[in-house]
């Protein structure tokens, strides 16, 4: 069976937005310069070792992958120029674009599409191997060709493939740097529209314009070089420094933008603020393992105990809506019915459930006791636009019901650190996914202990886990995916909070044509206006 380019997911209908744009985008200018305001440091430039945004917004630019995620949700063609599909599913047949050379100069082969999947799959501690685990192996019958084999269908490959975990390497200079690739300038090689010029952590990561690229997925109407001749991502954890240097002209552009800033920063000409929905979910996750979150009625009295209402309109500013499930609405595979069995704020029947768990409360105000011990959990969290308020309500929340918890902030390396060392109980964060594709990330026993990081091992988990990876039947893998939603929301290994509203903020200069489910994406269509 012949596959085109247009393979549709379906998760992302809706998401992009189209902005004002002028008629025709303007040649490389030198000197032009866009400045990225972030809050979190990337973690990695080695696109197989984490899956954090920080690190995937870089690695965007200074890779390729051998497919591209349109605006629409549809798989298009990138390092692959086309692909074919066997009827039976287990067969991927590649055929790769020619004239492609990484930055120091190398020719992009087949070889380097096989030693990545390879490597992918079996390098240490790679919390998105599971991508790829069901390939087999690649065959490289000639340079321009790779063929995958699968050990059973996988619905998502070419998804999957498009991520910033999918991420081509230079097998000669990889093998070459071993453990130290993507750790700094010197440290990476790829084919992507960027290079890595300087990296001061915790400061500024800097990329200079690759002159010979030419070869951008058909995503984008400019296909290379990128206009901008440098873009400089600046690590500003405090919201109001970084609203501060959007408005001064020293950044062009912020992905975090604090709910109570947005309608001020609407007002101020030297700004603009884009408004689009998200797929995002804020949750708090339970470390299922420890004492007291190893017993349902704690959690369970955790859901009711906390008033998402009065989250939505003190923190977020009515920028928001209600979460009962760990997908939101606009995603694939979104199962309806959490609306209606998921929990919702009722203090009363969390104190009973609190009282049938043991936990007695003695005074008011004062955590539960049992045996001696308070109940009392350790609550982790990073820096965030809405973090420090949100953890503060949802600690009163808690308090009224007898649950203490032990706020720690952690900033976001050391965060996801501490997750996969299994040092929470209990922790915030919100992350964004276009499919339910990625419960299998989050929920499989496999994925223990990181993205796992919840404890959660099931058998019927893993069974509809694996057989929605490997139907080709959407109602199918729709099925499982309810199933297992009703599996998460009724055994409460999350506390869903709020889905968001999406608000950036840009300079005026910066010309940007369309938000991607990747953000900013390739950024092969934005122009600094003079």
């Amino acid at each position: 069976m012949r596959q085109t380019a247009r393979w549709c997911l379906i998760g992302l209908l809706g998401l992009a937005l189209l902005l004002p744009s002028h008629l025709a985008l303007g040649a490389p200018r030198a000197g032009s310069t866009m400045v990225f305001a972030r809050q979190e440091e990337t973690e990695t430039l080695d696109p197989h070792k984490s899956t954090a945004l920080s690190s995937a917004e870089v690695n965007f630019l200074i890779y390729d992958t051998l497919v591209s995620l349109d605006y629409d949700g549809s798989v298009r063609p990138a390092l692959a120029e086309k692909w074919e599909i066997s009827r039976d599913g287990r067969t991927y047949t590649f055929t790769l674009r020619q004239g492609v050379k990484f930055h120091s100069g190398k020719p992009f082969t087949s070889a380097d599409v096989k030693y990545t999947i390879e490597r992918w799959k079996t390098v240490k501690g790679s919390p998105s191997a599971f991508n790829v685990a069901t390939v087999e192996r690649v065959e490289t019958p000639n340079p321009t060709i790779a063929v995958f084999h699968l050990k059973e269908p996988l619905a998502t490959l070419l998804v999957n493939l498009s991520s910033a975990w999918g991420s081509i390497l230079n097998e000669q200079f990889a093998r070459r740097l071993g453990d130290e690739y993507g750790t700094g300038v010197g440290r990476v090689d790829g084919t992507g529209p960027f290079m890595l010029r300087e990296w001061v952590r915790n400061d500024r990561l800097v990329l200079a314009r690759n002159p010979n690229y030419n070869w951008g997925p058909p995503v984008y109407r400019n296909r290379g070089p990128a206009t901008m001749e440098t873009v400089v991502f600046r690590t500003i954890v405090e919201d109001a420094t970084r609203m501060a240097e959007v408005q001064a002209g020293n950044a062009h552009f912020t992905p975090s933008v604090p709910p109570p800033q947005v309608d001020r920063l609407a007002r101020d000409s030297r700004v603009k603020v884009i408004r689009y929905s998200d797929l995002n979910t804020v949750f708090l996750g339970f470390k299922l393992g420890k004492r007291p979150l190893d017993d349902l009625r704690v959690r369970q009295a955790i859901n009711h105990g906390i008033n998402k209402p009065e989250l939505i309109m003190g923190v977020y500013y009515g920028l928001a809506e209600e979460a009962y499930g760990p997908i939101a609405p606009a995603t694939w595979g979104w199962w309806k019915e959490s609306t209606t069995v998921g929990y919702r704020y009722n203090p009363s029947k969390a104190k009973r459930l609190l009282d049938e768990a043991g936990w007695k409360q003695e005074r008011v105000g004062v955590a539960r006791m049992k045996d001696g011990r308070p109940l009392s959990i350790l609550f982790m969290y990073s820096p965030g636009p809405d973090n420090e308020s949100l953890v503060n309500l949802i600690q009163a929340q808690l308090r009224g019901v007898g649950v203490e918890t032990r706020p720690q902030r952690l900033e976001w390396t050391a965060f996801l650190a501490a997750l996969r060392a299994g040092q929470h109980e209990m922790f915030l964060i919100n992350v964004r996914y276009t499919s339910a594709d990625i419960l299998y990330f989050y929920f499989h026993s496999a994925q223990r202990p990181a993205p796992n990081r919840f404890d959660w091992t099931d058998p019927t988990t893993d069974r509809l886990l694996e057989l929605s990876r490997a139907s080709t039947s959407d109602s199918e893998r729709m099925n499982a995916y309810h199933q297992l939603q009703k599996i998460v929301v009724e055994n409460a290994i999350w506390v869903p909070l709020v889905h968001q509203k999406r608000v950036v903020i840009s300079s005026p200069k910066l010309d940007i044509p369309r938000m991607h489910a990747y953000v900013l994406y390739k950024m092969l269509d934005l122009e600094m206006k003079p």
